[in-house]
């Protein structure tokens, strides 16, 4: 068994393997179809099916490409309804984005009717992913004045020392940015112990990098149900879309509430979040 998920890793890890071999059985039914073009007629849709079977699996694993995800165009004004409750005192009010949101018009989005105070942009993801935003967020959330941290996206199938690597390699944090941030949303396929093993590794690396604890970004039924005491005393940043009473059991320093705001300035739905907290004590989280 252990075997087999190795080679089905090793496939995910290598497309060109599977690019050439598609391509090579293509060549050799064209070449033998006297063969079997009447016994069997289903080869070819049946290669064809393992091909679109892969790349699908690939997308799910990978996370790099934008085909399946959907698209809105839409610049009306966001709603009020969630946000109200950040007065700048008890919360504050910030997004996070990520490629899959496009190109971004900073200073636009400093117009939304509710004053925006923080932004996270996907920086990378697993072992050597780089969010094709990154650079041009990074920069302009700085030019703007919001302030701005970055986030890795973790990937538990591959190697957590490199995924760290990847991420200080690529991140640069100036006085004043949050502290490095790690999103883990999905369990590894080689066990709890394994995936929080993981994630101590990477929190361990860039915090002896950047000398300051992680945040770690995750959704409320994760956390309570894999990561819960294994992460204790590092900042919590907890994705719960609903009644805002679901969140009052536990320690979180941010709340991703919602999936689906629209803002001037971003042409796909971002993710809205709250700091716990007033504005200046928003400031000195900062580095």
């Amino acid at each position: 068994m252990s075997t087999l998920r190795a080679l089905f890793y090793w496939l995910l890890h290598h497309p060109s393997f599977i690019l050439s071999v598609f391509i090579l059985l293509v060549i050799l039914l064209f070449w033998t179809k006297k063969k079997w073009r009447r016994r069997k007629p289903y080869l070819p849709w049946l290669l064809a099916l393992g091909f679109v079977v892969y790349v699908f699996v690939f997308i799910r694993f990978f996370d790099r490409i934008d085909l399946l995800r959907p698209v809105l165009r839409n610049s009306t004004v966001e709603s009020l309804a969630e946000t109200a409750i950040a007065d700048d005192h008890t919360y504050c009010f910030g997004i996070d984005v990520s490629q899959y949101q496009g190109v971004i018009d900073w200073e636009e989005v400093l117009l939304t009717k509710h004053p925006l105070r923080f932004a996270f942009a996907r920086a990378t993801m697993g072992v050597d992913g780089v969010d094709q935003q990154f650079a041009a967020n990074w920069v302009a959330i700085k030019n703007v004045g919001i302030i701005r941290g970055a986030y890795h996206y973790y990937r538990p199938f591959q190697n957590s020392t490199t995924q760290a690597r990847n991420y200080i390699r690529c991140v640069k944090l100036e006085k004043g940015d949050f502290p490095p941030v790690l999103d883990i949303e999905k369990m590894s396929p080689f066990g709890l112990a394994n995936l929080r093993k993981g994630i101590q590794n990477w929190l361990k690396i860039v915090e002896q990098h950047y000398h300051c604890k992680p945040i770690v970004y995750t959704g409320r039924y994760f956390y309570e149900r894999y990561l819960k005491g294994s992460i204790d005393g590092y900042p919590l940043w907890i994705a719960s879309y609903g009644p805002h009473q679901r969140m009052d059991h536990l320690p979180w320093t941010f709340y991703q509430f919602s999936e689906k705001l629209v803002v001037h300035g971003i042409p796909n739905h971002v993710d809205g979040n709250f700091f716990k907290g007033s504005l200046p004590k928003l400031r000195n989280f900062g580095l």
